[in-house]
């Protein structure tokens, strides 16, 4: 496949994956985030998602882990205590789950790197929201997502070549 470069070619190559490459796939987009995170269970899942040598039982086990990151960071403040960087492992952990969910890897298709690739650029973009004053400010919201986004076509480009 030629270079990825607009959001159509991404979403065509992803969706034409047979549903463990693109757990493969999306275990790098994950990987590419982990610099949000210093929780030790989702850089295991991650570990764990991003092996096409994972057993069964391995998955499960990372699965869960992830799961518990996602309860422990899911948002239980109000909107005006929401720290917005902490919010990262909270898509990371959705990220993680969505791409080691066993119900995705049955039968059906379920576009399961493109969620994940959309768990991670909401990761990002929560992690750029500065919230020291009275207000969120998005002062670098857009340049970090756009990074995301090329990140992202090239970790594809690159998965396809290999």
């Amino acid at each position: 496949m030629s270079k990825i470069s607009s959001a159509e070619d991404f979403r065509k190559a992803l969706i034409a994956l047979s549903l463990p490459l693109q757990r493969l796939v999306a275990a790098r987009f994950i990987k590419n985030v982990l610099d949000l995170t210093t929780d030790k269970k989702l850089i295991a899942a991650q570990t764990i998602a991003a092996s096409s040598d994972s057993t069964d039982d391995e998955l499960k086990q990372a699965y869960n882990m992830a799961h518990s990151s996602y309860i422990e960071s899911h948002p239980h403040a109000e909107m005006i205590a929401l720290d917005w960087k902490k919010q990262a492992d909270y898509f990371i952990a959705k990220a993680c789950m969505t791409c080691l969910d066993p119900a995705s890897l049955k039968d059906l298709k379920h576009h399961l790197a493109l969620r994940v690739s959309m768990y991670c650029m909401m990761a990002r973009t929560c992690a750029s929201i500065n919230h020291d004053g009275d207000y969120p400010t998005f002062d670098n919201t857009e340049e970090l997502t756009k990074k995301e986004v090329d990140d992202q076509y090239r970790i594809a480009g690159e998965f396809m070549q290999d």
